[in-house]
């Protein structure tokens, strides 16, 4: 086997991974232009079969004139679709080519077909013997005739054409481009010794098969390259799109648990007004008759009996406070609405929860303006009194630290006026903290804590549209926000 076939063979089997890599890519979405490339890579290959052909073929003048005839109307179809390559659009569809790209590539193609099929590419009867002693070939080769020699030209003419682009592309920064432009040097340069040792100038092997060669390796190169971005700009979209939706089900998981305590609140609501209508009218009765008892000293004088009376009328106290709180969560409507200050609300609540409060030192204070929210005075002042008296209890089982009390207001991030009661105390417990808000879930069972706190405060919270968050605070202590919506002309 001569250099030569063997040269032809090799470079025939990479034209051939190059077209089924190019057809392959050409599936993918936005990668039609690809077929372009599966073009080329495929007239390259006819190009190797011609030239395998010619080794293998008897050899004559005659059959050397068929197979140059070949190769150059195989050479217009090539190069006219390097021309398709780099003047077309993303999509490489023929209707993108500028007008005159399309009428130059058919023009050249036809003409080169016309002469091949005339037989008038090569001088008839003109024939060399071409030997190149160090590579073992010896042939006989046709001489191109002035019609080839003009083929040629325009071979080498859609070749510059081609070679101009692609150095625009490389001023542009176009990625493989540099690569490709010297891909079109070395094809430029074999194409031009080919030409010459067609028109019998010297001998030499036609070396045509190593610039295509070296035209499609860069090209195929650059093609892999952008499918890698592609693929990896397709894994990233994947992976921030797992994030979204992972967020998303998160976002759609926290809606939904606060639907569901919405509606266990909603449903505790009704239930505190009934039971407390209930319980409220029989528990009257039992302090009727306890004062009756006592004011017509129907009860025994003995200090045991007198105690049981006393804790009777506890009882019954008891009971009264807690149907009050529980008929005062049922009646969190807000009839009355009207633009307030939180920064208002905070200062009135202060002023009241002094009586209620253990000594404690004064509580800090960071009241930053905040949009206005509606609502009704009164209920919103009683929501921060609860939420302040239930953070001094805390602190009256602080030890070995001073306690420390601090309200603040602010704006959320979103727009909603904020409020938050921080305590350095204990902190909620953490079995306790998922229930808290609930009636009769109280940190503070053991000294007679009803529960009812947080469940009004709640109550009055949901009722202005707002939300209620409870936390423990970084640092050790109980954190309490209460946020609400914008009144609509503040937001």
């Amino acid at each position: 086997m001569n250099v030569v076939l063997a040269l032809s063979i090799v470079t025939l089997a990479l034209q051939l991974g190059a077209v089924l890599t190019a057809l392959t890519i050409a599936r993918a979405p936005g990668w039609r232009r690809v077929r372009i490339v599966a073009v080329l890579a495929g007239t390259a290959g006819v190009y190797s079969i011609v030239r395998m052909l010619g080794e293998l073929l008897p050899n004559t003048a005659e059959v050397s004139g068929v197979l140059t005839s070949a190769n150059m109307v195989v050479g217009a179809a090539h190069l006219s679709g390097w021309l398709w390559y780099t003047h077309s659009d993303g999509t490489g569809s023929w209707e993108s080519l500028p007008r005159w790209v399309r009428r130059v590539s058919l023009g050249v193609v036809g003409f080169c077909a016309l002469a091949a099929l005339s037989g008038q590419v090569v001088a008839s009867g003109d024939a060399v013997s071409v030997t190149v002693e160090w590579l073992g070939i010896s042939a006989v080769r046709a001489r191109l005739s002035p019609i080839g020699i003009l083929m040629a030209a325009q071979l080498v003419g859609l070749l510059t054409l081609s070679l101009v682009e692609q150095a625009r592309q490389e001023r542009r920064g176009v990625p493989g481009a540099p690569a490709i432009v010297g891909g079109f040097v070395l094809f430029a340069v074999c194409g031009l010794e080919e030409m010459a040792v067609a028109a019998g100038w010297f001998e030499f092997i036609y070396l045509g098969e190593i610039g295509y060669l070296g035209l499609v390796v860069p090209v195929t190169s650059q093609l892999l390259q952008r499918f890698r971005d592609d693929a990896r700009r397709l894994a990233d979209l994947s992976a921030r799109l797992s994030a979204e939706v992972l967020s998303a089900e998160s976002e759609r998981d926290a809606a939904r648990e606060a639907f569901l305590a919405q509606e266990r609140f909603a449903a505790l609501g009704r239930i505190a007004s009934g039971v407390g209508h209930e319980i409220n009218n029989p528990l009257q009765y039992l302090t009727l008759n306890l004062e009756e008892l006592r004011d017509r000293h129907l009860v025994d004088p003995s200090d045991a009996a007198q105690s049981a009376l006393a804790q009777s009328f506890d009882a019954a106290e008891r009971i009264r406070r807690i149907v009050d709180g529980m008929r005062a969560y049922a009646r969190t409507t807000v009839p009355q609405l009207e633009p307030l200050d939180l920064r208002d609300i905070v200062r009135a609540a202060l002023r009241q929860v002094g009586p209620q409060l253990p000594p404690l030192p004064p509580a800090r204070q960071r009241l930053d303006p905040t949009p206005l929210v509606l609502g009704d005075e009164g209920k919103l002042v009683q929501a921060v009194v609860n939420a302040i008296v239930n953070s001094a209890f805390a602190l009256e089982r602080l030890a070995g630290r001073p306690p420390a009390l601090e309200i603040r207001t602010y704006t959320a991030p979103n727009g909603e006026a904020a409020l938050e009661v921080r305590d350095n105390g204990p902190g909620f417990p953490a079995e306790l903290l998922p229930r808290l808000g609930e009636p009769f879930v109280t940190t503070r069972a053991t000294v007679g804590g009803s529960g009812l706190g947080l469940f009004v405060v709640r109550g009055i919270v949901d009722a202005h549209g707002g939300t209620l968050q409870l936390e423990n605070a970084r640092g050790g202590g109980a954190l309490l926000r209460i946020l609400l919506p914008p009144a609509p002309h503040h937001r």
